[in-house]
């Protein structure tokens, strides 16, 4: 079966939530790896970047322009 985008969206998510928290509780417990600092900040950016591109996300058909 052929998941749209938006279904492709929701179930990455999904993983990058868990994953996330993978991470941190790991780290949390065992100390963060080297160099995992600036890693961090650019997943932090990269997901900062697609929730604003989401932030433009029609909330209905009002909000749809020919642009």
């Amino acid at each position: 079966m052929h998941m749209t985008q938006l279904e492709r969206l929701d179930a990455i998510s999904r993983e990058i939530e868990s994953l996330a928290t993978e991470v941190a509780v790991r780290a949390k417990a065992f100390g963060g790896e080297s160099g995992a600092g600036p890693r961090i900040s650019l997943v932090k950016q990269r997901l900062k970047v697609a929730l604003d591109e989401l932030a433009g996300y029609p909330g209905s058909t009002d909000d749809i322009t020919d642009e």
